[in-house]
């Protein structure tokens, strides 16, 4: 099939002026995953009385709660951290600037929208929870 030289030259400009238009979109910021609150969970009847825990996730700390029988809810100190990198595989580095020392572990997606939390050797698989308010933390891009 032979197309003619002005139709190559349209289909050309045409071309050209979609990339154009794409590349001068402003690119939104997408949330990382793992913001919001994750179930840690810990075996139930624990020997230090932990009923729960709990880990949530924000733009500049990790909070930590536990549920301590006769004590309720505890929350433990945060430290603040920072992303080092963020690999290929979806997985981000994370380096928490804790006043011991620096600590570093990775997160990744586990299946069915778990979160897979590697520190200090141990791994914990977390599963997203609703916050107090009731809602699920949902600050995470839908993904199509």
């Amino acid at each position: 099939m032979v197309i003619p030289l002005r139709n190559k030259y349209g289909i050309l400009f045409l071309i050209a002026v979609c990339i154009m238009v794409s590349g001068c979109q402003q690119q939104k910021e997408e949330t990382p995953f793992y913001y919001g609150t994750w179930d840690e969970g810990l075996a139930p009847g624990s020997t230090d009385g932990v009923k729960s825990a709990t880990v949530t996730f924000t733009e500049d700390e990790v909070v930590e709660t536990e549920v301590i029988e006769g004590r309720g809810e505890v929350q433990l100190p945060f430290m603040a951290y920072k992303v080092i990198s963020q690999s290929a595989d979806g997985s981000i580095e994370i380096q928490y600037l804790g006043p011991y020392y620096p600590l570093k572990s990775t997160l990744k997606r586990g299946e069915n929208g778990t979160l897979i939390w590697e520190q200090n050797g141990q791994t914990k698989t977390m599963k997203r929870i609703e916050s107090k308010a009731g809602r699920e933390e949902k600050d995470e891009k839908s993904k199509s």
